[in-house]
């Protein structure tokens, strides 16, 4: 059954970007998944995200997008915002189609990869996203468009949410369209920052690894007490920083999930194979955290 859509003012807190797992050839592993579904609602999470950057999206199938949207939502109670990562408005329609009638809330739609449409164009791919879906759409800025692009995103139909990646621009979408859209940060290593500046929600890959953490800090926000949220913030900002590096991402997360005891799998291939320079940063930011020993 699908679970109502998303509305603006349901977007917040702390919402994780779930990792899709692999089996050993490749294919997807749904019970690897449903532990971390497990995992997730044990920490607290009511959204998440399946199929964003962090879960892959680039390299899921249209039907496998589908098919751990459906996981999600028949196996937990969290409700689930299905990315959408293409390169075309006819492919991503698709995936819309595929997720809407799996059961997700919402839509984090993401531009074309590997082209650069013109303003019109962007506004067009949202737009007939929508109309073909009738779903609420998170659009997420990875490609570090300016402000006034996404202002003119959020003034369109259907859209409910924009997510910025960098850390100034939210305060100006803050100020300028924050009346009209939520507004995700995804500033992995100063979501503190970001909360200040008055974002409403953070989406980013960290979230995934320490759901619980995260939260902490979204907690200290909410209380005033960004010392707290400063001290919170400094345990895991190497770790962050870490998992945010553009080499063999999302293998820099699964890894990291791994150390902590949560089998999720290995990356689909040609990523991972992390470099030991690599694996022995992220375990010393673990160590950092207090995470592991």
């Amino acid at each position: 059954m699908t679970k109502q859509t998303l509305s603006k003012e349901e977007i917040s807190g702390v919402i994780p970007p779930l990792v899709s797992t692999f089996a050993a050839d490749g294919s997807l592993d749904f019970e690897l998944f449903r532990n971390e579904l497990r995992f997730m609602e044990s920490v607290g999470v009511t959204l998440a995200v399946v199929g964003g950057s962090t879960g892959s999206g680039d390299e899921l199938s249209a039907e496998e997008l589908g098919q751990l949207v459906n996981e999600a939502v028949q196996n937990s109670n969290i409700r689930i915002i299905a990315g959408v990562i293409t390169t075309t408005t006819k492919d991503a329609i698709l995936r819309g189609q595929k997720a809407k009638e799996a059961g997700a809330s919402a839509l984090m739609v993401g531009p074309p990869i590997y082209t650069t449409p013109s303003q019109e164009g962007l506004e067009a791919f949202v737009r007939d996203i929508h109309d073909a879906t009738q779903m609420p759409i998170i659009f997420y800025n990875h490609f570090f468009s300016p402000p006034s692009v996404m202002q003119r995103i959020a003034k369109l139909t259907g859209v409910i949410c924009v997510k910025e990646v960098a850390l100034e621009p939210v305060a100006e979408l803050v100020q300028t369209v924050g009346d009209r859209v939520a507004i995700a940060a995804g500033a992995d290593s100063v979501n503190i920052a970001s909360f200040l500046l008055g974002a409403d929600a953070s989406i980013s890959g960290v979230n995934t690894v320490i759901p619980k953490e995260y939260g902490e800090i979204y907690r200290a926000h909410l209380e005033g007490d960004y010392r707290r949220g400063r001290e919170l913030t400094e345990k895991i900002a190497p770790l962050a920083r870490e998992m945010i590096k553009p080499a063999n991402f999302p293998a820099r997360v699964k890894f990291a999930i791994n150390l902590l005891g949560r089998k999720v799998g290995e990356p689909r291939k040609p990523s991972g194979d992390l470099a030991m320079e690599d694996q022995d940063n992220i375990r010393a930011a673990l160590r950092h955290a207090g995470l592991i020993a």
